[in-house]
């Protein structure tokens, strides 16, 4: 799947088998921040699974050339209510639970949102220069949106992100 639009474009490509599956998802903004992350996923039970991958980053805006890569291990669960959260923790003992959701509103019409947190408690990372508290730094990102489908693998979406603002495009299905 790749999404295309005027302040980012996202690609997510996956590959999967009965019980095992391999993740690709990029991020890459008008700000020139990026985020990419392959990960192997293992299915447990229909909707629990565990994975452990590699992501890399820059956190800086326009740091195009200051990139963070950590390991990361955790956990993915498709909750009753039909949320899908993701619990890891990465290399640098920095802690991350994320929430997604896409709800049908009409019947081409989808409602979409993303909340990511992370916790950093200072283990592995000196925090005493970056602000008031030297032994915490949180970080929240997300993102909402709607897409309308115009066919099966061509749809407009419209969407807001923390770090990228606001924009619209389509998205394509493969």
């Amino acid at each position: 799947m790749a999404d295309i639009a005027s302040h980012m474009t996202t690609i997510n490509l996956v590959t999967s088998n009965i019980r095992n599956q391999f993740n690709v998802s990029v991020e890459y903004g008008w700000n020139k921040n990026m985020e990419a992350e392959v990960s192997y996923e293992r299915y447990l039970y229909d909707y629990f699974r565990v994975f452990a991958g590699v992501n890399t980053e820059n956190e800086v805006k326009d740091g195009v050339n200051n990139y963070t890569t950590t390991a990361v291990a955790g956990i993915r669960f498709f909750t009753p209510y039909r949320f899908n959260l993701d619990v890891r923790v990465d290399n640098q003992l920095r802690s991350e639970i994320r929430l997604s959701r896409s709800i049908m509103i009409f019947p081409r019409t989808i409602l979409f949102g993303t909340y990511e947190y992370r916790a950093d408690f200072g283990i592995v990372n000196d925090l005493s220069a970056e602000g008031n508290n030297p032994n915490y730094k949180g970080e929240v990102t997300w993102s909402a949106g709607l897409e309308y489908f115009l066919s099966r693998n061509i749809s407009l979406m419209g969407s807001y992100d923390n770090r990228f603002g606001g924009g619209g495009g389509v998205s394509l299905r493969f």
